[in-house]
């Protein structure tokens, strides 16, 4: 776990953090027996757009949600990575499959 602000958040959750604020604090609490924490922060500029998300898949509308998850089941997106596969065969594998993305 983690303390953001002074907020206990525990292992696999999400924080969202707003726009405001001149300053982030995250420590790591001393009580809960585990000397190791991983954190991924990402920031960016607000879209100021919809959104719509379903498993992986993040559009701007549930119809391009379906259309997404449409694509993907048709091979479009490329088919998941195989860390089997050299270098070189995954290039030809992204070269056969290109992404419409």
């Amino acid at each position: 776990s983690i303390d953001v602000d002074g907020e206990r958040i525990g292992p696999h959750h999400t924080v969202y953090l707003t726009a405001s604020g001149a300053q982030l604090t995250i420590t790591k609490p001393h009580d809960d027996g585990n000397d190791e924490a991983d954190v991924l922060l990402l920031s960016g500029a607000p879209l100021n757009e919809p959104i719509a998300s379903q498993g992986s898949m993040v559009m701007n509308t549930d119809t391009e949600i379906r259309e997404a998850y449409m694509d993907f089941q048709k091979g479009f997106m490329g088919v998941p990575w195989s860390e089997k596969l050299t270098d070189d065969e995954w290039r030809k594998h992204v070269a056969r499959f290109p992404s419409r993305y």
